[in-house]
This record gives structure tokens, sequence and C-alpha cells, in this order.
């Protein structure tokens, strides 16, 4: 049990401490960009899918970044847990904070005299954050480039906001606005293979690296 909570706290420093800072202190400003107050449902919705959303990029789509230095992927592959499990261990870390983080800015707009079921839109946006920053992970994981996963992320969010994916699409993330839950189904299975991929890709990509290691 102490091994486990160590490694949790090592990939918590490592992969999730920094970016966490980043999104409160992102989420501290869309009060500034946006009003939060007094807000109607699909206000809400709005504020939530289009605002709130971005943490999920800013927590999903850089944990893999750490293994894209040569000297750490290195110590990684000599490790008895798998790549593939450690990214695993980083994904779930994320989403919980993100959950957190998105429960309390919800319950603040509660607070701020927004209307809105507070319970289905938290989930709704955490599984349109999760979709938004696995389809970043799985370019960036791919790629080896965690810009190339932010960049994936980006266009993907503004293809949304522009119209370019209309609001009955599986891929819409803006649908709590019309009451479309349906969506956000689509949308968690989408995130569920895209993460599954990933992590296959990086476990098929582990044992060919570690193959490729000197015999002891």
């Amino acid at each position: 049990m102490k091994g486990f909570w160590g490694l949790l706290k090592t990939n918590f420093h490592l992969s999730i401490q920094n970016n966490l800072l980043l999104a409160t202190l992102y989420l501290l400003i869309v009060p500034i960009m946006r009003g939060i107050e007094n807000l109607d449902k699909v206000h809400s919705a709005q504020c939530l899918e289009q605002s709130v959303i971005f943490i999920g990029i800013l927590l999903i789509v850089p944990l893999y970044a750490a293994e894209q230095k040569r000297a750490i992927r290195e110590v990684v592959l000599t490790r008895k847990i798998p790549q593939w499990t450690i990214l695993f261990i980083r994904i779930v870390m994320a989403v919980i904070m993100l959950t957190f983080l998105t429960g309390v800015f919800a319950k603040i707009m509660i607070i701020k005299n927004c209307t809105f079921p507070y319970a289905s839109f938290v989930m709704g946006t955490v599984i349109s954050e999760i979709v938004l920053g696995s389809m970043g992970l799985f370019a960036a994981v791919q790629s080896n480039s965690v810009i190339a996963g932010y960049l994936v992320s980006i266009g993907y969010f503004l293809f949304n906001y522009l119209g370019n994916i209309s609001g009955t699409n599986i891929f819409c993330l803006f649908s709590m606005e019309t009451d479309n839950f349906i969506t956000k189904i689509w949308l968690l299975w989408i995130s569920i293979l895209l993460i599954t991929v990933t992590l296959l890709y990086v476990k098929k990509k582990s044992f060919l690296n570690n193959s490729l290691l000197p015999a002891k």
C-alpha cells in the first residue's frame, strides 16, 4: 500500500500538479470573461460547455508529456510497472480532479442564483471534458507531441463552436442547452474507446522498446 501511494504521489507531481494549478487559475478567470450569476438553464449550459470544458484539455492532454523526454522515458522503461498502467493511473487522477473542479464551479454557479439541474449538468460537462481531452491525448501519444494533442483538442472544440458539428451529431460537445443527453452517452463511449486505444498503443510501444533494450 505504501508503494502504491508513493506511485500516486510521484505521478501527481510529475503529470498532474502543474496542470491542476493551471486549470484552477483558468476557472478563476472564467467569471471575468463571462458572467456566472442569475443564468437560466440554457445560459448555464453554455457557460459550462463552452468555457469550463477547457480544463479537460489542460488536465488530460499533457498526461504523456513526461515520457516525451528521453531521460524520463528511459527510467520508465526500466520500471516493473508497465508504462500503460502508469498512464491509466494518471488518467484516473486527472478525471477525479476535473470532476471535482467542475462540481465546485457548478456549485458556485448555483450559489450565484443560476438555475439548472446540478448533477446532470456536472456529469454532462465532465463527459465533454473527457472526450475533448482524450482526443488530444490520443493525438499526443500517436505523434509523440503534446503540441499536436493541444491542436487536435482545440480544433475539435472550434468545429463545435463554429457550428460545423450540429447539435444532433454524436460528436457535439454542446448538447445540454437543448436537453440532449443522448449525445453525452455517445461521447462517453467515444472517450472510453479513445483511452483504450491509447493505452493499447502505449503498451505495444513499450513492449517494442523493451525488446530493443540490451539484455542484462
